[in-house]
């Protein structure tokens, strides 16, 4: 099994996988990555309810980006719109990672959005922060 960071970006990643038109990426590339594309984050943060317990807050995000002049400002919002979507799932976002994947997820919150223009390199980019707590799964 994969860290339990690398999980929760898979996780991530699956559950917004049906917007189309998007390249989905992990935090472990480094290397130059197709636009446009959502990249997820994640990192071990403290460990919840006792010393030991295997229970983690797992700060994360998704980050959505593409090039200002192939994208208009409305079509990025929109695709941007469809992404969010995704993470408000029925019956929540924290059992749909249980359910497909190989952490357990008690808890996951979208807690803020924050958009950005960068100028030099002409893209649009907006990131999702998500308030995760995780286990592996036994």
């Amino acid at each position: 099994m994969a860290s339990i960071e690398r999980e929760v970006e898979s996780a991530l990643l699956n559950a917004i996988s049906a917007v189309t038109g998007v390249n989905f990426f992990t935090s472990e590339r480094g290397t130059a990555r197709t636009l446009p594309n959502v990249v997820a984050k994640s990192s071990i943060g403290s460990e919840e309810i006792t010393p030991f317990s295997g229970v983690f807050k797992t700060p994360s995000s998704l980050t959505y980006t593409a090039r200002a002049d192939t994208i208009s400002r409305t079509e990025f919002d929109a695709k941007f719109q469809s992404i969010m979507a995704q993470l408000y799932r029925s019956p929540d976002l924290a059992s749909y990672i249980t359910s497909n994947s190989n952490i357990t997820c008690y808890i996951a919150n979208v807690i803020a959005e924050s958009p950005s223009i960068i100028s030099v390199n002409r893209t649009w980019n907006k990131e999702i922060t998500l308030d995760i707590t995780a286990t592996a799964k036994k």
